[in-house]
């Protein structure tokens, strides 16, 4: 059985915004409303002139191996299937939102109403893929993964930013790049498990706190080059990025297998 995760390199994204286009087709997600399953935010890090720079950050669901959206949903909606994606069973969601507020990455967002039917309007109605109100996420393309396809987001990708992994293929060079160290979850402190990673600007780390973010639309606390006050990593730092495995880490059982 696969388990599947998803790695993003910040050094090459380049803000063209191909994979939301992609997604928001692929899924047929309210993008007139400004929801979306995946957004790059386009931020400007810097003080001045000389350290200025323009940085592309990709967000979409972290498919966590300790998920607390399946564990507040009420009705069994959210669920996680064994090859490590999350989903919704559209059926049987009833809206609550309760998901929403317990995903800490802010990954959910609510369909009403006026986005069905916005979206016969958009999309028509023969191939209308969702019909009923409730919440909706990234769930990886699902059905084009199971095709043995990649996710939309990932196959348009121009910079190759974006790269799909199977876990526990220890022979999958994507991987490999995860057991290496080089690519960083986002707030794995606490204990969800994610299996989106980021290789962060060189010289630089990740930071990301909820409780800075606004919701799916705002940049909010989302720092690729690294909270204030904390020091560029050297070349040598950068270096030791890719030496040994965290012991720490989700992984830390492949690595030793």
């Amino acid at each position: 059985m696969a388990h599947y995760a998803m790695v993003i390199d910040l050094n090459t994204c380049t803000g063209c915004n191909a994979c939301m286009a992609a997604c928001a087709i692929e899924n047929q997600t309210p993008f007139w409303d400004n929801k979306w399953r995946t957004k790059v935010h386009d931020l400007t890090r810097g003080d001045s002139d000389g350290d200025t720079m323009r940085i592309f950050f990709p967000r979409l669901c972290n498919h966590c191996d300790n998920p607390p959206c399946v564990t507040v949903c009420p009705t069994g909606a959210t669920y996680k299937l064994d090859n490590g994606i999350v989903d919704v069973d559209d059926e049987i969601c009833m809206g609550c939102q309760a998901c929403t507020l317990a995903c800490p990455y802010d990954e959910r967002y609510a369909i009403d109403y006026e986005d069905n039917t916005a979206k016969r309007e958009w999309y028509g109605e023969e191939t209308l893929k969702k019909t009923r109100p409730g919440v909706d996420k990234c769930n990886f393309c699902r059905d084009r993964v199971e095709d043995g396809r990649l996710p939309a987001c990932v196959e348009t990708c121009v910079g190759n930013s974006r790269m799909f992994a199977d876990l526990d293929d220890p022979n999958d060079p994507v991987t490999q790049l995860i057991k290496s160290g080089q690519a960083q979850p986002l707030m794995p402190h606490l204990g969800t498990k994610p299996n989106v990673y980021y290789i962060p600007v060189k010289h630089q780390t990740i930071h990301f706190e909820r409780h800075e973010f606004d919701g799916m639309g705002k940049e909010g606390g989302l720092e690729p080059m690294g909270p204030k006050g904390v020091p560029a990593r050297s070349d040598e730092q950068h270096a030791e990025a890719a030496g040994p495995f965290d012991p720490a880490s989700p992984f830390a059982a492949l690595n030793q297998a």
